[in-house]
């Protein structure tokens, strides 16, 4: 599927759908945020992206299995787009960040995911209060808490470029009154 979502990226048709990813309220800073991004509608089951939300379905049934509190809440789906990010050599979410800072923009969200697409060396993600990072293992999926708890950022490589499938699992019912 991995390979599958690199040929998406590289498709010129694609290229209309890519942006300067952006920051807090779409504001575009390279020195936070070094990436460009293409964002995916929840709602397209176009190839790659019907493959990707099965394995990403079971992906998350194992988290809940792991983690069952986490399933003990309003119901939750993938509602707002996600995005692939490609960052250059030196790109990268430089600063220490999480989804969900409480405001209308990300209030309903639950749990974030994020796949990894390529093999790098010392290019992951470094989560502050786990004290771990994980590697880039191409195919490699996390889920994790969208709270404070999980505060994270990537781990910047000056040697290789990279890039992820990430978003949100939100609430329905928040999603509905603040997210639209």
């Amino acid at each position: 599927i991995v390979d599958d979502i690199y040929d998406y990226w590289y498709n010129p048709e694609n290229a209309k759908w890519k942006s300067k990813g952006s920051y807090g309220k779409g504001e575009v800073y390279p020195s936070i945020k070094d990436s460009i991004d293409s964002s995916i509608t929840p709602n397209n089951f176009d190839e790659p992206w019907d493959t990707y939300r099965k394995y990403l379905q079971e992906c998350l049934d194992d988290y809940l299995l792991q983690y069952p509190d986490a399933n003990n809440v309003q119901v939750f789906d993938l509602l707002e787009n996600y995005n692939i990010q490609w960052y250059p050599k030196g790109g990268g979410y430089k600063i220490w960040h999480h989804e969900n800072l409480g405001n209308y923009n990300d209030a309903h969200r639950h749990l974030v995911f994020m796949t990894y697409c390529n093999d790098l060396p010392n290019a992951g993600t470094q989560f502050k209060y786990q004290n771990f990072t994980s590697p880039s293992i191409k195919g490699l999926t996390l889920i994790w808490p969208a709270a404070f708890t999980h505060t994270h950022r990537g781990q910047i490589t000056e040697e290789y470029e990279k890039m992820i499938v990430t978003g949100c699992f939100s609430f329905n019912n928040v999603f509905d009154k603040l997210g639209k």
